[in-house]
Formats: C-alpha cells, sequence, structure tokens
C-alpha cells in the first residue's frame, strides 16, 4: 500500500520540511525528493548541511536536484498586459559576477544565506556529486519543455477557465467562482494577453485578512499556478507513485487528470485518520519535527527500530483502510496464540525432554520466557505505542 513517495512541495505550497520528509519515511518503502533551491535553502537552514548529507546517503531515499525556476513574464504594452512563462537560472552577481558552474552557483546562493564560505563548497561538491541535477526546459521531462506546454494548457480557452476556478477555489481568501468567470486569451508574437473578470480586489481582500503577509494575487501569479500544475502532470507521470504537491496545483490536475493523484490523496487521507484514531490528540510527527521538539536526527534513530512496523504497512491491502487494518491484525489470534498456556509449555517440555534429556531442564526458562514471547508475537500496535507514541508525545 505504501510503496513509494515523491514529494515535490508541501500540500500549502511550501518546500518540503524535514518533518514532511519524517512522515514519508516512517510510511513508505522508498521516498523520492525533487528538490528545487527553496527546498534545499530551507532543508539547509532547518536540519544543517550534515544532516542533509546524512539523508541522502540512506538507501531508501533518493532525489534530484532542479535549480531552474519556473516564472511568468509580464511586461506591457499601452494598458494591457501581456505574458509568457519563463523557465530561468541564476547567472551571476554583480558581487560575484559570472556564475558558470551549478557548483558555483550553488556555492554563491548558500553563502549569501549565511553559511561559512568553506562548508558551503564543500557541501555544493558533495551535495551535486550525490544528487543529479534535472531541468523543466529541454525534453527530459516533456517534449519541448515546461513552458510550451503550459502555454498550449492557455491556449485551451475551457481548460484554463477550470484551472483558474480550481486555483482560485483552493488558495486561501479565494472562492467558488461558478460558471460566471469570463476568460479570452488573444496569442500573439508578443506573448498572450490575457483578459477575465475575476475579482482581484475582493479576493485579495479575504487573503489580506486570513494573513497580512500574503502577497496579492495577480494574473501573472494564477498563470504560474498553471504552469507549475503542467510541471507536476509532468513529474507525476515521470516518476509514478504517490505524488505530493500543492493543494492549488493538485486541484488543478485533477481538471483533467484526476486519477492521477486518487492514489496518493487516498494514502494522505489514510495517514491521518491513522494518527487520529490510533493517538487521538497527538501532534503529527512532521509537527514535533518542524516545531523543533524533536530532531530528524532522533527520528532516524526510530525509524531504524521500525523495519517490521513498514514490513507490516507494506503488506495492508489497498483495498482496506488502514485503520480497519490495524485493529484486525492487534485483535486477531493465530494458532499460537489460540493454544491454553498449559498447553503450549506442555509441548515445548515434552519436546525437549524427548530429544535432550539435559535441554529439558530449561523449562524453566521456557516457562519465564519463551512461552511469552510465543503468545504474544509482534503486532504492529508493539511499534506505534512503544516507540511511535512516546516519540510523539515527548516522554
Amino acid at each position: 500500500m505504501f510503496e513509494h513517495i515523491v514529494l515535490r512541495r508541501a500540500t500549502g505550497g511550501q518546500p518540503i520540511s524535514a518533518g514532511y520528509i519524517a512522515e514519508a519515511l516512517l510510511y513508505y518503502q522508498k521516498l523520492h525528493l525533487f528538490v528545487d533551491r527553496g527546498t534545499l535553502f530551507h532543508l539547509v537552514k532547518q536540519i544543517g548541511t550534515g544532516g542533509m548529507l546524512t539523508l541522502l546517503s540512506r538507501s531508501d531515499v533518493s532525489a534530484v536536484y532542479c535549480e531552474e525556476v519556473l516564472a511568468t513574464s509580464t511586461d506591457s504594452v499601452g494598458v494591457s498586459q501581456y505574458h509568457n512563462f519563463v523557465t530561468f537560472t541564476l547567472s551571476g552577481h554583480k558581487d560575484a559576477g559570472e556564475l558558470k558552474s551549478p557548483a558555483d552557483r550553488l556555492q554563491y546562493e548558500l553563502e549569501r544565506d549565511g553559511l561559512p564560505k568553506k562548508e558551503a563548497k564543500q557541501f555544493s561538491k558533495e551535495f551535486l556529486r550525490r544528487v543529479p541535477i534535472r531541468k523543466f526546459s529541454g525534453n527530459y521531462f516533456v517534449d519541448g519543455g515546461i513552458s510550451a506546454s503550459a502555454r498550449l494548457d492557455l491556449l485551451d480557452t475551457e481548460y484554463a477557465k477550470k484551472a483558474i476556478r480550481q486555483a482560485v477555489a483552493a488558495m486561501p481568501g479565494g472562492y467558488e467562482v461558478g460558471d460566471e468567470l469570463n476568460l479570452e486569451v488573444i496569442e500573439s508574437n508578443l506573448g498572450c494577453f490575457v483578459f477575465s473578470n475575476l475579482n482581484l480586489d475582493a479576493i485579495n481582500r479575504r487573503r489580506s485578512e486570513a494573513s497580512a503577509s500574503v502577497e496579492p494575487i495577480t494574473i501573472a501569479h494564477l498563470l504560474s499556478n498553471l504552469q507549475d500544475a503542467r510541471a507536476d502532470m509532468a513529474l507525476a507521470s515521470f516518476y509514478g507513485g504517490d505524488f505530493v504537491t500543492s493543494e492549488v496545483t493538485s486541484s488543478i490536475i485533477q481538471v483533467r487528470h484526476m486519477e492521477l493523484l486518487r492514489r496518493a490523496n487516498l494514502n494522505t487521507t489514510s495517514r491521518r485518520e491513522f494518527i487520529e484514531v490510533v493517538l487521538p490528540d497527538s501532534p503529527s510527527l512532521a509537527e514535533v519535527i518542524d516545531s523543533g521538539e524533536r530532531t530528524l536526527d532522533e527520528f532516524l534513530l526510530l525509524l531504524d527500530k521500525a523495519a517490521r512496523f513498514k514490513d507490516w504497512l507494506k503488506k495492508v491491502n489497498p483495498d482496506e483502510n488502514l485503520v480497519r487494518s490495524y485493529m484486525r491484525d492487534i485483535t486477531s489470534e493465530g494458532w499460537i496464540q489460540r493454544l491454553p498456556a498449559k498447553s503450549l509449555r506442555y509441548i515445548l517440555t515434552l519436546g525437549l525432554d524427548a530429544t535432550n534429556p539435559v535441554a529439558g531442564l530449561a523449562a524453566g526458562f521456557i516457562d519465564n520466557f519463551v512461552v511469552e514471547k510465543l503468545l504474544s508475537g509482534w503486532r504492529p500496535n508493539h511499534f506505534v505505542a512503544g516507540r511511535l507514541e512516546p516519540f510523539i508525545r515527548g516522554y
């Protein structure tokens, strides 16, 4: 059920955090990280360069790095704006001159973020040695590149209307636009002119009321969501597995490909319900790590003791609810558990006496240890109650 997960972004659109990674590693057999600049710099701040390299050294973790940024370029002709989807990479800075290689660019940005020069240089070299670079431009994920494909999406006006409608509804401060949305797209040599009856002022008022720190929404912002959704569709199709990205782009993807993220959404819901039922009133694993109550290093020690739990998760039927499977497996009895304790002791000690009289003297040991182990067996609640709950609750 929980085989392979690909993390692109947190559901709120933020960079991937150490807490998100911990939850994925606990439940899934394999984790693949699509690391962009935002996620890389966030993780370096959160767990350090050493923690990042430790994570990447694990056999159950793989990653690629994309330094390219997807954006929407907006210019004006008279009172009208035209837009183009673009992909760009930092090429240099007035203080550093031209930055020719990915290692140079990464080192420069890490230093600008406060990392000492020596550490930034060593990490950049080691990170890029371990993690291959992938590009949105070119033909690796989709022929012609992501930006060209996103332009075709925009020119499909009916799809673009549905996608923008979904994006407006999913973002904080948004609302259900309904069928009254009008959208006109005019392609030109300069770019695409986009006209809409969206009440952006009303949306931005709602957003500022919800959070004063959010940036105002513009047509360019909505078009960028369209391009991000095209990138995420390409990545989800390319890598397979459970693909996790922002709620806004997920809602756009479902306009055309509702089934593409269905299993990932089902598994996310299943994991949330599992914790709510099994560990009620507990914070999530991601919350305790991202809050600093626990570190990723502490979690990795816990993870090394979770092999049997993860093996149990692997065998859960995808057609069966995780909570139902858990409750069934912690209450079911095999033949060894159904035997009365006296009968089990008799069978074991009789077998020892018959094969080796001296070994029969070990019956006392059997009474005190072996029988109890055989009667109890291993069940998933042993890990949940014995290790996961103390870790999450902090005792």
